[in-house]
């Protein structure tokens, strides 16, 4: 069962989470990769069609579509996640979804690749998707996944949810089910 605790504390200082909060993606990172695309569209120019077709036209454009998808993420326009008392808003460049906390399983940090990210599970998700939701599971150990860490760590982020679900549902859990 769950560890019981004052419903809502997140920090040392036992200072409840506020009511809604919105966290952006990690600017840093995406200058980054703005940087190193922009990079790599420069040499393909330098090269320029006549040398070598192929890199100019498919190098090239692969990296100014990374660069345009960056540009609106290294300036925080992107991409967010609201969290409020009801649920979570997760909105990407190209789609939104929304999940309440009732739904959702506890939050815990997953390996995909190189990189942490905060997996969970809905019963939502696993009715309208079951091949997607076992392949997802099979693979991530979740059937869902948050797309970024939004500037925190996968287990600071797991644990600020796993606050306002365990909130919502009137115990902190810690991520325990």
């Amino acid at each position: 069962m769950s560890e019981l605790a004052d419903p809502g504390t997140v920090d040392v200082h036992g200072d409840p989470p506020p009511d809604s909060m919105t966290l952006k993606p990690d600017r840093l990172r995406w200058m980054f990769v703005f940087l190193i695309s922009i990079g790599f569209v420069g040499m393909a120019l330098w090269l320029g069609p006549h040398e070598d077709p192929l890199l100019f036209w498919g190098g090239g454009g692969f990296f100014v579509l990374c660069a345009l998808i960056a540009t609106p993420l290294m300036f925080g326009v992107g991409s967010t996640l609201t969290l409020d008392n009801k649920g979570f808003t997760c909105r990407t460049l190209f789609r939104s979804f929304r999940r309440e906390w009732g739904e959702c399983s506890a939050f815990y940090p997953v390996s995909m690749g190189f990189r942490k990210f905060v997996g969970f599970s809905t019963g939502q998700d696993e009715a309208a998707h079951p091949n997607i939701a076992a392949a997802n599971q099979a693979i991530i150990g979740a059937t869902g996944m948050l797309p970024d860490t939004f500037g925190l760590t996968a287990d600071d982020l797991s644990n600020l949810l796993n606050t306002y679900r365990g909130r919502a549902r009137g115990l902190v859990d810690n991520g325990q089910d």
